[in-house]
């Protein structure tokens, strides 16, 4: 069993392990494209905000003056985590995540409990699974009261024609739908990234990052455009 124990001495080192905790989450990042430069481009959406919800409980506590405890235990086929925070006032909250994998079955699901300092109680199940050409992600955010948010994506590679697709489908926890399509294509200088998101009023934005890189004169330029109301 690996145990870590920090204390907190100022809000400078409270924001700096804030973001080391972001760092280690789960959820989302897992859907970024392959390359350095790609990774950087991925958008920001409010639909996936929802999930976020059982970490900013903690933030109330992390962000002032404090200490953390975790300890994580490798299982069989994942490992298992416990975190306690506790603030300078005494109030804690806590969040414990699962994580097993199937390597047979390709599947790698996570399930995570986060009970911040008021007592109240939210979930998050990951299901991400391997295809032949990708994978699929399937996550489920539930709310202390109970309404549930969840998102649904699919990717696909294509080594030959150098294209990275990605198609999600967010629903809010007032059922409002929300879609993204994604495409990334490597090109010889560098790629090309495309973004659609409809929201559910039917109105659509679109992102358009175009990078291209001169390796003999060591530069690179990216030429970004954004849409973000049109029909």
């Amino acid at each position: 069993m690996l145990t870590r124990t920090v204390v907190r001495l100022s809000l400078l080192s409270a924001a700096s392990m804030l973001g080391a905790l972001l760092a280690l989450n789960e959820a989302i990042a897992a859907d970024r494209p392959a390359g350095a430069q790609a990774r950087s481009d991925g958008p920001v959406l409010v639909a996936e905000r929802g999930q976020n919800r059982a970490r900013q409980q903690q933030r109330h506590v992390q962000d002032r003056d404090g200490s953390r405890h975790t300890e994580v235990q490798r299982t069989e086929n994942g490992h298992t985590s416990h975190s306690t925070w506790t603030g300078e006032n005494g109030k804690t909250a806590t969040r414990d995540a699962n994580v097993v994998n199937d390597r047979e079955a390709g599947t790698r699901t996570r399930g995570v409990t986060s009970t911040g300092p008021e007592g109240k109680t939210r979930t998050v199940n990951d299901v991400t699974t391997r295809t032949e050409d990708g994978h699929t992600r399937n996550t489920t955010y539930t709310d202390a009261e109970g309404r549930t948010a969840t998102r649904d994506a699919v990717v696909t590679r294509n080594s030959e024609t150098g294209t990275r697709t990605k198609d999600a489908t967010y629903v809010s926890r007032d059922g409002k739908q929300t879609t993204v399509n994604d495409v990334t294509q490597r090109t010889e200088s560098g790629y090309t990234r495309n973004t659609t998101v409809t929201r559910p009023n039917g109105e659509t934005g679109t992102r358009s990052v175009d990078v291209s890189c001169d390796k003999a004169a060591g530069n690179c330029t990216k030429d970004v455009q954004v849409n973000k109301d049109s029909n």
